[in-house]
């Protein structure tokens, strides 16, 4: 009898044309994976792909079982996934784990996903630490500023985040000139998210087309209280927009040289293998609803 398990790895292997690749995309070792494949190409009789260099070739045999079972396939799970989470069980909501830097999920998406009738487990971190969640099966879902080319793992973008230098309402300036701008910025105290820089780095190097060559005053990995300590004095930083916009209207900071902006994409990113997850998929269009 034909296990389930091995249609899904043929189905992997024939969409990542390498048994490496599918094997990582469904959590499995290659060894598995390999043995799926023998198994299902024994019980059907015929070869299902030609073994190339580097890559598996499909067989006329292997594409004609790829046409015939994909609909198949992925209806049942599509069934499986409805019947899951529309079932009354125990009463209680589904659930969605969801990484996120926490400033972006605190501020632009809880109230885009405050109404819907779902559980989050959320995780916070860095884009690196987030994707490593998703590829371990940690988390669901993650929103990331890093769009990376990964077997099995895809991207969709959201918005764009858009950053200014920021600062106390005290710092008054006459630079125009590009030279003159800079200068100034680099006689003031920076609060920096991390001692590499991230964000003002980007945005010298997109208005001064070099790097900034001063160390930060304070280092803060958290945008909230960098936009806390520019309100209190301790000095400037480059923030997005969305963060500090009632600062703004209260007049505890000051957006400096406003034609300078920087921005920033912001990715949702899952497994292809569970993009019909009917969750998943409810989240996704709430995530991409304007507030």
């Amino acid at each position: 009898m034909i296990d389930f398990e091995w249609y899904r790895s043929f189905i992997s292997i024939y969409k990542h044309r390498s048994v490496s690749a599918a094997a990582k995309a469904r959590i499995l070792t290659q060894p598995a994976m390999s043995q799926h494949l023998a198994a299902l190409e024994a019980e059907i009789g015929e070869s299902l792909f030609i073994r190339a260099p580097r890559k598996m070739v499909p067989t006329d045999k292997g594409k004609e079982l790829y046409t015939k079972i994909v609909p198949l396939i992925e209806n049942l799970e599509n069934t499986t996934l409805q019947m899951l989470h529309s079932s009354s069980g125990n009463g209680r909501a589904p659930v969605i784990r969801i990484g996120s830097p926490v400033e972006y999920f605190t501020i632009r998406t809880l109230p885009k996903i405050r109404d819907l009738d779902i559980r989050f487990l959320s995780q916070f971190g860095v884009a690196g630490t987030l994707l490593e969640k998703l590829e371990k099966d940690e988390v669901d879902l993650i929103l990331t500023t890093q769009k990376m080319q990964q077997q099995g793992i895809e991207f969709q973008k959201l918005e764009d985040e858009v950053f200014v230098a920021v600062g106390p309402p005290t710092y008054e300036t006459s630079a125009e000139s590009t030279a003159e701008i800079e200068a100034w910025l680099n006689k003031k105290n920076w609060l920096s998210y991390g001692l590499e820089l991230p964000i003002i780095r980007r945005y010298w190097r997109d208005h001064f087309k070099k790097r900034p060559d001063f160390q930060p005053c304070h280092v803060i990995p958290d945008l909230r209280s960098i936009l806390e300590g520019i309100e209190n004095g301790l000095g400037m930083s480059i923030l997005p927009t969305y963060l500090f916009e009632k600062s703004l209207l209260e007049k505890r900071v000051k957006v400096l040289f406003p034609e300078l902006t920087t921005e920033n994409t912001i990715y949702a990113a899952y497994k292809v293998e569970h993009k019909n997850n009917p969750v998943l998929v409810k989240v996704l269009d709430a995530l991409k609803r304007k507030n």
